[in-house]
């Protein structure tokens, strides 16, 4: 990994080598402050591209956010680097047109990167919410459908399927109000799975019957908050 990294640094510098060869050979170190204030925008509008994708947010749906920071960083160096290049060439004595127009086009890419990060925090924060409402359905589904594929049939294995069906089929949104009542059905589910796993039928279809009751109760208890 740390032979990675170091290629990449490399890879990294190339450009910056590159550019800073050409632009002290062919100008030497004696330019008007337009072209500075040009050479200092270029270096920051690359080291903004190579560091950008230090900004995404991590989560399932990092590779689309580091994606569109990364298009726009790109994008942004991509304007500066002509447009810098341009006063660069032309090396005019006032710096002010060269300031001016370097600073509104990182304003805008400011803008531009900073609201694409504030948007992709609020769809992070609902993606990992709705993850989160998505829990109790799917992970008592899934826990219910192994213990009725260990169990043979029989009334206890109606029971245990009316409650998959019942959970299965309640509301995916939920509250922090019935938090305590899904923490209930992941305990009794527990449970169930125990009773499976020593063959009791008597506890399985009594556990099956509780958790039906707190699955009815938990979405009684949404149908009341909506």
């Amino acid at each position: 990994m740390k032979k990675v990294n170091v290629l990449w640094t490399i890879l990294y510098l190339i450009f910056l080598i590159v550019f800073n060869l050409i632009f002290y050979m062919l100008g030497g170190t004696v330019h008007p402050a337009s072209v500075w204030i040009s050479y200092f925008f270029i270096h920051f509008a690359y080291i903004m591209m190579v560091c950008t994708p230090f900004l995404v947010k991590k989560g399932r749906e990092a590779a689309v956010f580091g994606f569109a920071l990364s298009s726009i960083s790109a994008v942004y160096f991509l304007v500066e680097f002509i447009v810098g290049v341009i006063f660069i060439i032309m090396a005019p004595e006032g710096f002010k047109a060269a300031l001016i127009v370097q600073v509104i086009i990182a304003a805008v890419y400011a803008v531009a990167l900073l609201s694409n990060m504030i948007a992709n925090e609020y769809t992070g924060a609902a993606v990992e919410r709705h993850e989160a409402e998505l829990q109790y359905v799917k992970e008592s589904s899934t826990r219910l459908k192994a213990v009725m594929q260990e169990i043979k049939g029989g009334r206890t294995a109606k029971k245990v399927e009316r409650a998959y069906d019942l959970i299965h089929s309640s509301p995916v949104k939920t509250d922090r109000r019935v938090a305590e009542i899904e923490y209930a059905v992941f305990e009794e589910l527990g449970r169930l799975e125990r009773a499976a796993a020593q063959n009791d039928e008597n506890a399985v279809g009594e556990s099956a019957d509780k958790l039906v009751k707190l699955a009815n109760e938990r979405n009684r208890q949404l149908k009341l908050l909506q």
